[in-house]
């Protein structure tokens, strides 16, 4: 139920923000904002569920800290 309603509310979020966004190029920009109101879907989801999720620290996390941690290893810290 809270999921269904947490996707009701960002359809709902969608539709007003599309009302409200005019101009020449509004097809670029109601995508760009629909890409991002799904971004945001996709992380609360996850959260709700407790699933593991790529978010924009994930490249940070699997490859520059162990990198980080071997050369501060290999320093002598």
């Amino acid at each position: 139920m809270r999921i269904a309603l947490l996707i009701l509310a960002y359809i709902a979020a969608f539709l007003a923000g599309c009302r409200m966004l005019r101009g020449k190029e509004k097809k670029r920009h109601r995508l760009g904002f629909g890409l991002i109101l799904l971004w945001c879907v996709y992380l609360n989801l996850c959260g709700i569920t407790n699933t593991p999720h790529l978010s924009i620290s994930s490249p940070y996390i699997a490859y520059f800290q162990p990198v980080g941690r071997m050369i501060i290893k290999w320093l002598g810290g």
